[in-house]
């Protein structure tokens, strides 16, 4: 395996750049989830086992992050490990029926900073929660919700997806009214 640099990794100053995360996707981690990359290695177009549909996650706005970040085991191999974690503000029967498949399921997200880059995490290996917590805030303007955090290990950085569509095309319509 070669570890050199092939390329030169250069700066675009010539357009905005903004941080945060404005949509969350997640699917069900599936190893017969399907993946066409273009010559950059790019997703162009994502299959998922068994004709599944992936679920867009209504967030409160600015609590929406993600990292990923190499990190070295006792033999000295290396890894990354993708972090996600988003605020869900809703406390109603529609969270509680999803909340064991939160708290215990396995997934993929596909993460859209403000800058309109779309981000696989957890492509092959999955991401799983490390916490799910609920936090009713003590004073009237303090913030509360369910905070979920997951992580997962995976083998390469998370990959670009050629636009948000790719994720968009795939997503359940259904709207559930209580």
């Amino acid at each position: 395996m070669s570890c050199k640099l092939t390329s030169n990794i250069t700066k675009n100053n010539c357009q905005y750049s903004l941080a945060g995360v404005k949509a969350v996707y997640l699917f069900n981690y599936d190893s017969g989830n399907e993946y066409t990359m273009n010559t950059d290695g790019g997703i162009e177009t994502l299959t998922l086992a068994d004709n599944a549909k992936a679920y867009k996650i209504d967030f409160v706005d600015n609590t929406a992050s993600f990292s990923d970040e190499l990190a070295q085991n006792g033999n000295g191999g290396k890894y990354r490990t993708h972090t996600l974690n988003f605020t869900i503000s809703n406390y109603d029967y529609e969270l509680l029926n999803q909340e064991k498949a939160l708290s215990l399921g396995k997934f993929t997200a596909v993460v859209v900073d403000k800058s309109n880059r779309a981000v696989m995490l957890g492509r092959n290996n999955g991401m799983s929660a490390t916490a799910f917590n609920y936090a009713s805030g003590a004073a009237e303007a303090d913030a509360n919700g369910w905070t979920v955090t997951m992580a997962g290990t995976e083998i390469e950085m998370g990959r670009l997806l050629t636009s948000e569509s790719v994720i968009s095309a795939i997503v359940d319509a259904t709207v559930v009214t209580p």
